[in-house]
């Protein structure tokens, strides 16, 4: 059944207040009092959904009232009833006190039922709209949301259908230039292949097609080597080969090569500034040719005439190696892009031009992988700079590449046993840690620590700490605090994170705190072999 509508009326004269219930009783729950105040408080505690006031009462007239009751409920419909002709205060009621309508005494059952089922009618209507226009404001808030939300998903889909458009469009490129590349070498190995089975050819004329069998082959070669280093890199498996390199035969070498093949109108020159001892250093030889290969062959391929200028200069930590030519230059709007696979500024089937657009993604990936870093300067018609730096890290010292750059350590400060402080409440844990870490057959001694306090108070009474694994949550003081605790007095002891917590919030978390890496629970023995390894230079037992 449909809730009663509530209604107070208030009236000083008990015999009206009395009439009034037991007419309107059975329709209506009937508040009724005899003066303002009681209405008043009638209103605070009960649901009344219209009211009824007398005007002439003592007190607080029913115009008065009706102002009192404005601001606490507005949307309530007040009805008049007046046995004066009163017309100030009829002015009031209808201006001040916003009565819906009013009636005179005596009052007829009939038109004072009429006046208050309109007054309900009226009262209904105003609440259902209310009720809908706050709906349809919650419902325009949504579609507002779901309309941002849907123009946000349209933007991502177009970039992404973009992007993915742009992958096509380049490996329809690529292709096109592999085939190309390929053929052209082909073209010249099998048809002077075939040429060399006739009899008819001078000592000289074999001579000369045959070492055109042998630079084709070599540019053949050059192509298959270039594919499978992108193949390689791509897979993210990549090793370091470090070794002593002396820079300054290395460049002399390097640069005899392309001296012998030059031609009169390109010269070749080098410009090092290293001294003998800042030229020994340790790298990855293979590496440092196949960067400085596919820049210099670059800066020649670019280059009809002019100069192509290798310099190489010590500069603070780093050793800096720049290439410069007085080519045909890069337009600005394609120097941010060189660097990605499959790209060139040229790109047509009619470009003059040869090459897959692998090369300088080649060069990025290698120079990212010796923590350097590499960058162009050019300007279309007057030539290109590119410049890269890989660390200084001179031989004869220990040196370990890892996300943060080379560190290197005196060889004569290499430890036959490195101390490992394994942090875990867990005793299993613990337990498995040690077991995965006597597996790996080098020379490790071996801490552990129960809880925060006790990882701190260990790394201060043990110098010879050199890796500490820290769970984050423990007892007493947990893994954040612990290792913010032994930053405060050993600011370069490898801390790694090793917790059940896998979200980026937490590695953030590890990170600001102090650590150096994060492995997540359970712990493969191939990841934690990866961790002593870039961490520790470790010695077989």
């Amino acid at each position: 059944m449909n809730k009663k509508f509530s209604i107070l009326y208030v009236d000083d004269e008990e015999s009206n207040l009395r009439i009034f219930k037991n007419t309107f009783r059975r329709e209506y729950d009937v508040y009724t009092v005899t003066n303002a105040k009681d209405g008043i408080e009638i209103l605070k505690k009960e649901d009344i959904d219209i009211i009824l006031s007398d005007q002439r009462m003592p007190e607080m007239t029913g115009v008065e009232f009706f102002k009192h009751t404005l601001e606490a409920h507005p949307q309530l419909n007040r009805i008049l009833i007046t046995g004066f002709t009163d017309f100030n205060a009829l002015q009031s009621a209808i201006n001040d006190a916003k009565i819906f309508q009013y009636i005179q005494k005596p009052w007829q059952e009939g038109d004072l039922r009429t006046i208050i089922e309109k007054a309900l009618r009226v009262y209904k209507l105003e609440q259902e709209n209310k009720e809908l226009t706050v709906e349809l404001k919650e419902k325009n808030k949504s579609l507002v949301k779901i309309n941002k939300e849907l123009k946000s998903s349209n933007e991502k889909l177009i970039v992404a259908k973009n992007k993915a458009e742009e992958s096509d469009r380049l490996k329809s490129v690529f292709f096109a230039n592999i085939s190309h590349e390929i053929r052209t070498p082909m073209n010249g190995i099998i048809g002077f292949t075939k040429i060399l089975n006739e009899q008819d050819l001078s000592d000289e004329q074999r001579q000369e097609f045959g070492d055109i069998i042998i630079r084709s082959s070599e540019q053949l070669m050059h192509i298959i080597d270039d594919i499978m280093e992108v193949s390689h890199l791509a897979t993210s498996n990549v090793k370091l080969n470090l070794g002593e390199v002396d820079l300054n035969r290395f460049l002399d070498d390097l640069i005899a090569v392309y001296e012998n093949e030059s031609n009169d109108k390109v010269s070749i020159q080098l410009i090092n500034e290293l001294s003998e001892k800042d030229g020994n250093i340790m790298s990855d030889a293979l590496k440092l040719k196949k960067i400085l290969n596919n820049l210099i062959d670059n800066a020649l391929k670019y280059t009809s005439e002019g100069y192509v200028k290798v310099s190489c200069k010590k500069n603070n930590s780093n050793i800096e190696f720049c290439i410069e030519d007085s080519g045909i230059g890069i337009n600005p709007e394609m120097q941010h892009v060189i660097f990605d696979r499959f790209r060139q500024e040229e790109e047509s089937s009619t470009r003059q031009f040869g090459g897959l657009g692998l090369g300088l993604s080649i060069v990025k990936e290698n120079v990212t992988l010796l923590s350097g870093k590499i960058w162009v300067k050019s300007e279309k018609g007057k030539g290109s700079t590119f410049t890269f730096t890989i660390p200084y890290a001179p031989a004869g010292e220990t040196t370990i590449i890892t996300d943060k750059g080379i560190s290197n350590e005196s060889s004569s400060s290499v430890k036959n046993k490195h101390t490992i402080l394994i942090v875990e409440d867990e005793v299993i844990n613990s337990l498995y840690l040690e077991t995965l870490l006597e597996d790996m057959d080098v020379n490790l001694k071996i801490l552990n620590a129960e809880n925060g306090q006790e990882a701190v108070d260990c790394c201060r009474e043990n110098v010879d700490i050199d890796l500490v694994l820290m769970d984050i949550k423990m007892p007493i003081m947990n893994g954040i605090e612990a290792t913010q605790e032994i930053r405060k007095f050993r600011k370069n002891l490898p801390i790694v994170a090793q917790t059940a917590y896998t979200t980026n919030e937490d590695r953030e978390k590890a990170k600001q705190a102090g650590c150096d890496d994060f492995i997540t629970k359970p712990i493969e023995v191939n990841i934690l072999s990866d961790l002593i390894a870039r961490y520790l230079v470790v010695v077989k037992e």
